[in-house]
């Protein structure tokens, strides 16, 4: 992702370091699937970087590089066909000795079968209780997505590690 002229390189005492800056885009992936049957409400989970994050024409944060996220909120499926949820959001980086904060969250839902539990309802009785809907399943590789949540400034030593990954 591309900012062109938006970060601000700054003396350190080692060197230039640079600002990445609060609002800066980012894009994830999952590393494994993530399924609301079997996970928790504020469980971790492993993510990458999904693509290279670029300032001023400089990689400050490349492709691949590992990231933390976080269910936020988790529902299973239910009985009436009521789909599972889950809610998920990157939480943070860390690169280089600094963490980088993150925000955003992305949202899936299950597939729905409340229509076919109504209708066995009405035509058999009771026995729509037994029909439920599909747990949500967010599979590896799927992008998320999310932004620096504060001004975070990155070594100029880490730029030049990180970019050689």
């Amino acid at each position: 992702m591309m900012l062109a002229g938006v970060a601000m390189l700054v003396a350190a005492a080692g060197g230039d370091s640079v600002a990445v800056p609060a609002g800066t885009p980012m894009s994830f992936v999952t590393i494994a699937p993530i399924s609301s049957r079997s996970v928790k409400q504020g469980q971790r989970f492993p993510l990458r970087v999904g693509e290279d994050v670029t300032l001023a024409s400089q990689v400050v944060i490349p492709k691949g590089t590992a990231a933390v996220g976080e269910v936020e909120a988790v529902s299973g499926k239910g009985m009436f066909g009521k789909a599972g949820s889950l809610v998920l959001r990157p939480l943070f980086i860390d690169i280089g000795g600094a963490r980088v904060n993150l925000s955003g969250a992305t949202a899936d839902k299950g597939h729905d079968g409340t229509a076919a539990a109504a209708v066995t309802t009405a035509l058999i009785g009771g026995f729509g209780l037994i029909i439920t809907g599909k747990s949500a399943v967010v599979p590896a590789g799927s992008p998320l997505y999310g932004r620096v949540r504060t001004d975070v400034t990155l070594p100029a030593t880490t730029q030049g590690a990180l970019s050689s990954n």
